[in-house]
């Protein structure tokens, strides 16, 4: 029985209970980079972000870190939006490194991130293990999971949006897929929804997810479209098995129109396109 709690407490971290650092941009805090913060951190200890945009592409290598805005003390939302991790477009945004355990990232926006590789926004990788919460990933890029890159790794997530990202080749919102003899287990709160739309890639708009191991149930708020087709979203499974992805939808970002759309350089994305003078204006928005 005590074995079966603490893998519980492991794959749904709460805040941790050591010392917290405050990072505050005007100097009154502990630190005024987030990264500072994190590199001082043992196990246990928080490292609480006041609001502003912190232009760093962090890591996390230190096991049961909570990485919080003022969102996760007070539950006021709005602090996800003015507390911001910019990656410039010079390195991802937060990465967490292999073998890192019971990690909390909550309450931020996460954006400009780049990689050639996997992940611009936030990337979970081989044997990691976190819970990601109350968060807005936008506007990344990366070869792989423009947004999130979860790889053979154990990850909750809850409240997270997950929008606007680009991936050059698979799941512009997420990617996943196991590996080094690891597999993924990814689990979606179904209270606390998560939101995955308009993200773009090369295959899975916005989710990609290879050699999967069982089957998933995906509890979003809000998808692209209410009927995602492979076009939006693939699963596929690991060996000969037919494992399964079931998207249960509350809202559609894109109302799916069946009638011919107009585009033009000169349009706007926010048109119908049902007319030569309303048209889209990219080829992406008209698919």
């Amino acid at each position: 029985m005590k074995k079966l709690i603490y893998m519980i407490l492991l794959i749904f971290p709460c805040i941790a209970s050591g010392i917290m650092h405050r990072v505050i941009q005007d100097g009154s805090g502990d630190y005024t980079q987030i990264q500072a913060a994190l590199n001082v951190s043992s196990p246990g200890d928080t490292v609480l972000v006041y609001p502003g945009r912190y232009y760093e592409n962090l890591i996390i290598q230190t096991d049961a870190i909570s990485l919080i805005s003022m969102e996760a003390i007070t539950g006021d939302g709005e602090y996800i939006n003015t507390t911001i991790i910019d990656g410039n477009q010079t390195g991802r945004c937060v990465q967490v490194n292999q073998h890192v355990h019971n990690i909390l990232i909550r309450g931020f926006s996460v954006t400009n991130g780049f990689a050639t590789g996997g992940a611009g926004g936030i990337a979970m990788p081989m044997n990691s293990l976190g819970r990601l919460e109350n968060l807005r990933v936008f506007g990344n890029t990366a070869g792989n999971g423009g947004g999130l890159n979860i790889g053979a790794a154990t990850v909750y997530l809850a409240g997270v949006k997950v929008y606007n990202n680009y991936a050059l080749y698979l799941g512009g919102g997420l990617y996943a897929a196991a590996g080094g003899g690891y597999v993924n287990s990814i689990t979606f709160d179904p209270v606390n929804r998560c939101s995955i739309y308009n993200n773009r890639s090369g295959s899975g708009q916005d989710i990609y997810i290879q050699r999967a191991v069982s089957d998933l149930n995906v509890y979003l708020d809000t998808f692209s479209v209410a009927e995602p087709t492979t076009y939006y979203a693939v699963y596929l499974s690991q060996g000969l098995n037919n494992y399964q992805m079931q998207i249960d939808i509350l809202n559609a970002h894109h109302q799916e129109i069946d009638s011919d759309l107009y585009v033009s350089p000169s349009g706007d994305d926010a048109n119908d396109g049902l007319s030569p003078s309303s048209t889209l204006k990219t080829i992406h928005e008209a698919i």
